[in-house]
């Protein structure tokens, strides 16, 4: 199978980004699974996952990808990696992992990566919805404009759009584009919920401010 992938160029104003042209054997709904990575797809590290042998998938994560596969979703990574802009790693560490992880769980239709610090106030680092925003638009061609926590939540673009993380960053910039929130256990990440998911749950409760 051939798999034509897109990298950026990145001069780290924007997210690290990757655009694959997934299998066609899929029937796409519309939707996008916006998924964290590190909690949600392999156990996570506070020392960062620094090479693709620390990169440990969580039992039950490949066939929960396969359930969204087959029930019509495209699927977007979106991870906070700062130990880049620290001077840690570089830019093809993280394809290097990021490799090991299909391989693992099978091909995803876009990675994205914030390299960023805090401090370093960029529109990509999650709470905000930059790499969701960027993934939707390599996707389907569409995004939403802006985010406004002290309105209302956003409506979603497609109704089934999803954020599965561990933590509240994950869920508040997947409240930014509308999307259904899910937060689950870092030691158990998408097994926990992916029949919520598939069930067209409305997903968990959250408030950004």
């Amino acid at each position: 199978m051939h798999i034509d992938v897109v990298l950026s160029a990145h001069n780290m104003e924007g997210p690290i980004h990757e655009h694959n042209e997934a299998p066609d054997r899929f029937e796409w709904n519309g939707a996008i699974a916006y998924l964290d990575r590190d909690g949600v797809l392999n156990y996570g590290s506070p020392n960062y996952i620094n090479t693709p042998d620390e990169l440990v998938i969580m039992p039950d994560v490949k066939e929960s990808v396969q359930k969204l596969r087959n029930s019509g979703y495209k699927i977007a990574i979106t991870t906070n990696q700062s130990a880049i802009m620290r001077g840690l790693w570089g830019e093809d560490r993280i394809h290097d992992i990021h490799r090991k992880l299909q391989q693992e769980i099978g091909t995803l239709d876009a990675l994205m990566t914030c390299p960023h610090r805090n401090r370093d106030r960029c529109k990509c680092r999650k709470p905000q919805p930059g790499m969701l925003n960027m993934a939707s638009d390599l996707i389907r061609g569409e995004s939403h404009s802006g985010v406004n926590w002290w309105k209302k939540k956003p409506q979603p673009i497609h109704k089934l759009d999803v954020m599965v993380g561990d933590r509240d960053s994950d869920l508040g910039a997947g409240w930014a584009v509308g999307a259904r929130l899910f937060k689950v256990n870092d030691e158990i990440g998408l097994p926990e919920v992916i029949d919520r998911i598939i069930n067209g749950e409305p997903g968990d409760d959250f408030n950004p401010v």
